[in-house]
């Protein structure tokens, strides 16, 4: 499956932000909660300071980023006379360690990644520390040369997507691409072999029989690159509003706010699919760093790794002790962890849970005939200005249903709701009245109810 082009549409867009919009450098507030910084768009904080659940320890990472290891990454420049494009290598590097990520699984595109080897197609450089197994590297933990780390397993989109892949598979440039080209069952299971989980990328590309059919390990939910393929047309009208009023569109670094729109065509795939199986789900970044090569008003270009690696994330719940790509991979392959949108701020103390003769996690399979309640905990906006504007927040229990995700509870408080048969998920959403003093003077475009946090499904009884 290929991805359409989306340059044309980045472009205008980005020209749409050069031209309305006014920019803020990397500020903080000060004041307002113990003398500290309150919550303001560039705002990053890392997971570790956020609350864990239940004895739980939340780490956040990207899902689905390209690389110069990617033809298409870097302006369309990743190697120059065949030497790699060094500014844009540590630019990718820079983003996620200055947005604090735990971790980044790589998906290059296979034309460039199955050329190099690893550790190259990890990202490492000197001060880095590689992941071994078997006396050969895995993954990276990338040294951010202020002691936080990264840790980086590669990827490819390709036919599929499959993320964490410890080895290429195939000795030969020929061989690899034939294996990363291959979207069969054995394709799938040549790159589990190869220590892989199997995403399928772009999911509203993909046919419902395929996505039951294939043994892979989980979709998409969100994808930042369809979402502006799919909301196009309200980007063009806001575009055209704002030449009559360039004061109206605020600061760039939530830009996104403008254009952002949930894929209903993933969403309509994911609860078909786990009426049949379960399945996982991440938000895709789908960084590149190739549309937009000159700065915006705040001095950065609106498409950077950071920016884009700011804008959103997946939050992996992994038991306490030693975290290497292994332990993220198994908690991703089982579902136990959500998406959040932390342009609308970071959740503190977001939780979903089943509580029966266990407490039962995301991704969990409570077994046929157990009487459970789900949990779900309403996250605040972490260090929220106490004194200004704050958001509306709401949570709400969704069901399955071939297609469609049935409410059955909501609330502006924790919920408590007795499950039977079926597979839920939780979402919290949000009216973000605490941006408006950063979206300029128009706001009814801004301010309005969007997503917040997607929780992956807790499966109750299915007889899968």
């Amino acid at each position: 499956m290929k991805t359409p082009d989306h340059r044309t549409i980045l472009v205008s867009l980005a020209v749409f932000f050069v031209s309305a919009c006014s920019g803020g450098g990397n500020q903080l507030t000060d004041g307002g909660i113990d003398g500290g910084p309150t919550h303001d768009p560039w705002m990053v904080v890392a997971a570790s300071e956020l609350p864990s659940p239940r004895g739980w320890v939340t780490v956040r990472g990207i899902v689905h980023a390209h690389s110069p290891y990617s033809h298409d990454a870097c302006d369309g420049e990743p190697f120059i006379e065949g030497v790699r494009n060094e500014e844009c290598f540590e630019e990718c590097r820079f983003g996620m360690c200055d947005t604090r990520q735990d971790f980044v699984f790589m998906t290059d595109h296979d034309d460039l990644f199955a050329q190099y080897e690893y550790p190259e197609v990890l990202l490492y450089k000197e001060g880095d520390t590689m992941i071994e197994r078997a006396g050969k590297p895995v993954a990276n933990r990338i040294n951010c040369g202020d002691g936080h780390e990264v840790i980086l397993a590669a990827g490819t989109e390709t036919a599929m997507m499959p993320i964490g892949i410890e080895y290429h598979l195939g000795t030969t440039l020929e061989e690899r691409e034939a294996a990363y080209g291959d979207d069969s069952e054995a394709g799938v299971l040549a790159l589990q072999a190869a220590g892989a989980l199997v995403f399928l990328q772009h999911t509203e590309g993909w046919e419902i029989e395929t996505i039951l059919n294939l043994p892979i390990d989980g979709i998409e939910c969100y994808n930042l690159h369809f979402n502006l393929l799919d909301n196009w047309g309200v980007a063009l009208q806001l575009m055209l509003a704002m030449e009559d009023d360039p004061e109206s569109v605020g600061a760039i670094e939530i830009a996104i706010l403008a254009i952002f729109k949930e894929n209903q065509a993933d969403l309509l795939r994911w609860s078909k699919a786990v009426m049949q199986k379960p399945m996982p789900a991440i938000v895709a970044t789908d960084s590149h760093r190739n549309v937009f090569d000159n700065p915006s008003p705040d001095g950065e270009r609106l498409d950077s790794f950071r920016r884009m690696m700011h804008w959103f994330s997946n939050y992996v719940l992994v038991p306490a002790g030693a975290l290497d790509d292994a332990v993220l991979k198994q908690a991703i392959g089982k579902g136990r962890m959500y998406g959040a949108f932390d342009y609308l701020g970071y959740p503190e103390g977001f939780d979903f849970y089943a509580v029966g003769s266990q407490d039962y996690e995301m991704g969990d399979q409570i077994p046929a005939g157990e009487s459970v309640t789900l949990h779900l905990s309403i996250p605040a906006v972490f260090r929220l200005d106490p004194d200004g504007p704050a958001p509306v927040v709401t949570g709400r229990i969704l069901k399955a249903n071939d297609g469609e995700w049935d409410l059955v509870s909501s609330g502006d408080a924790d919920l408590a709701y007795s499950a039977g048969q079926g597979v839920y998920r939780a979402e919290i959403r949000m009216v973000p009245e605490h941006l408006r003093p950063w979206v300029g003077t128009v706001t009814e475009e801004f301010i309005k109810e969007t997503i917040w946090i997607y929780s992956n499904p807790i499966y109750v009884g299915m007889q899968y």
